[in-house]
């Protein structure tokens, strides 16, 4: 595999606060309470606590109005991952607040006291712990970047959706660049994880949940397909940084060229083509696929509501509580909790299940390499019929045909092969865009000035990755690569002008050509 050594300028953005328009209280209403507040994270920690508190009393979240804002110290904001797309966090109150039922936990001693006090000696804030405690709160920060792929409106009113199927963790309140959701006692799964088969199992019953759990409406079938949708979004983004990139090649001095590809972020080396000559071979996959699905509303009659991003960091084991329904064996599966929708949306069956499929590619944890592809890693066939084989049949009742499940089973097998270089397609152009090359800070613009956290804590088991550790360019040219490589594997013709050495195959070990 040919290693990209991306070296460009960072972001340089600007930061926007705005004024608050405190909604409801969530408890009360349905509305999820909204503010136009911009929440910092690179302020110094004091400070950032005291700006998160005031937030929470700003958005009216239940129960923590009752934290004085005068002991923002006490509270814990805990790093607890770094996903490429978000910075997200858990917010503890002070440790008087945190149980309800005090006598069975490690309080410090001045609270104890504090608590065997008459209650009218005690604060009231104080007193009021014997009824209710404050619970945790998930903290997610949108990241830089972020705003051209991920429509928010669009994303809080789907996951309003999901709430009310209790698909998903609640919304308890949206501010500028981020929210405050419900937090889940619970452990992300890793990339082994999801390689044992029992775990495969589960994650195919919970995504068979989740495509018949929600029900299309008519104009969401009419669009299409989701992945074309975002590809024919991102892709108009992705030619302009492209020619951006393109332009910068005249000013460079010393950059070493290897095959005469160009620079490691030219158009030709991440996309192994020129843009025409890649879009080509676009269309006539798109061509090629029409005619093995048939007709548009063929197609969109066949479509579910799908997440589109079901890698191992979106998927938690719940750790239910003592008593729960989810200890019964009936309900064990459920203990899986799928989080993070920012890319969900109708989708043929076969491309959540590919997507998932190439995910077992990928290490985003590695400490050197995170955004490598390892296509050795791809499922077996064993492995994926197991997983499309629980899928099938727990949507299934107990007397089905086997004929007719054998069928589904060999029908969506194909389903995920044909769909695939649609995957690999849409997280190229999503690489593309991601990348932080220098631009212009405009009007309206938000983000980040840099990607570096205040001192605060971090969780010593969280699996953090920064997004300054993940070279975007060359995630996207390794799935060009598999783009390649899988359509002529489906006996696509490849157009000339593509360098065919470079297409990556799945289930092959792909070989690194460093400079």
């Amino acid at each position: 595999m040919e290693t990209l050594t991306t070296k460009f300028p960072g972001v340089t953005l600007r930061r926007r606060r705005g004024s608050s328009q405190s909604g409801s209280d969530h408890e009360t209403s349905k509305e999820v309470p909204t503010t136009d507040y911009y929440l910092d994270n690179q302020l110094p920690i004091d400070q950032l606590k005291k700006e998160v508190l005031a937030l929470t009393h700003r958005l009216k979240i239940a129960r923590w109005r009752s934290v004085p804002i005068s002991e923002h110290a006490q509270i814990k904001v805990t790093r607890i991952s770094g996903a490429l797309t978000n910075a997200v966090y858990c917010v503890t109150p002070p440790a008087i607040y945190l149980y309800q039922n005090y006598e069975h936990h490690n309080l410090p001693q001045h609270a104890v006291d504090s608590l065997s006090k008459p209650a009218p000696t005690r604060r009231k804030s104080v007193s009021s712990l014997r009824i209710q405690h404050v619970p945790q709160l998930l903290l997610r920060i949108y990241g830089p970047n972020t705003s051209q792929i991920i429509d928010r409106a669009t994303e809080l009113a789907l996951l309003k959706r999901l709430s009310s199927r209790n698909i998903g963790p609640r919304i308890l309140g949206v501010f500028a660049n981020g929210r405050f959701e419900q937090f889940l006692k619970a452990q992300t799964l890793t990339k082994e994880d999801i390689r044992s088969p029992d775990v495969s199992k589960v994650i195919a019953k919970r995504m068979r949940e989740l495509h018949d759990g929600i029900d299309l409406t008519f104009d969401e079938r009419s669009q299409g397909p989701g992945v074309w949708k975002n590809f024919d979004k991102w892709a108009i983004d992705a030619k302009v940084v492209l020619d951006k990139l393109d332009g910068k090649i005249g000013h460079m001095q010393g950059m070493k060229d290897t095959g005469g590809l160009g620079p490691p972020w030219s158009t030709r080396r991440v996309l192994r083509a020129d843009w025409m000559t890649f879009m080509e071979a676009v269309m006539s996959y798109r061509e090629w696929l029409d005619k093995e699905t048939g007709r548009p509303e063929v197609l969109a009659k066949g479509l579910v509501f799908a997440h589109n991003d079901a890698q191992y960091g979106n998927l938690l084991r719940v750790e239910p509580p003592s008593g729960s329904p989810l200890l019964r064996p009936a309900n064990e599966h459920k203990t899986l909790v799928v989080i993070d929708f920012e890319y969900a949306s109708p989708n043929v069956r076969g491309c959540d299940i590919s997507n998932h499929f190439c995910e077992w590619m990928s290490d985003y944890h590695d400490p050197e390499r995170p955004q490598d592809i390892h296509s050795e890693k791809f499922p077996t066939e064993q492995d994926r019929l197991r997983f499309i084989e629980s899928y099938v049949a727990h949507g299934l009742d107990a007397y089905e045909d086997i004929d007719r499940i054998d069928r589904e089973i060999a029908a969506l097998s194909r389903e995920a092969i044909i769909w695939r270089p649609a995957i690999h397609l849409g997280w190229c152009m999503w690489g593309i865009i991601s990348a932080p090359i220098e631009k212009e800070p405009e009007e309206d613009s938000e983000g980040f000035v840099d990607l570096e956290d205040p001192a605060i804590e971090t969780n010593s088991e969280a699996q953090g990755l920064e997004a300054s550790q993940f070279d975007y360019l060359d995630y996207a040219s390794q799935k060009a690569s598999l783009f390649w490589g899988d359509i002529a594997n489906l006996g696509i013709p490849i157009p000339e002008g593509v360098d065919t050495q470079y297409a990556m195959y799945i289930g092959k070990k792909w070989k690194y050509a460093r400079y």
